[in-house]
């Protein structure tokens, strides 16, 4: 197997919503990334899980009040799906 073609510039352990920024300002910066995750599920703190059928809630919604303004911004998360309620 040749390997010279998978090299990577960074390697993020862990896909929560920290890792998933860092992984995306590395990647915007021209940097290959690979992320890694151990569950089927990235995001971390930011997921919304169903805890019941048709119950959905973020485990962590009190988190999203930690996240910089400036992140919001440079991903421009909004663009993307961010909505906080």
């Amino acid at each position: 197997m040749d390997n010279r073609h998978d090299k990577r510039d960074a390697l993020i352990v862990g896909g929560g919503h920290n890792g998933l920024v860092c992984a995306t300002y590395l990647a915007k910066a021209g940097l290959k990334v690979t992320v890694l995750e151990r569950r089927g599920v990235v995001g971390g703190a930011a997921v919304t899980e169903e805890f019941h059928p048709g119950f959905r809630n973020s485990v962590a919604a009190y988190t999203v009040s930690l996240l910089q303004p400036k992140v919001i911004k440079d991903l421009d998360l909004h663009a993307h799906g961010l909505r906080i309620v």
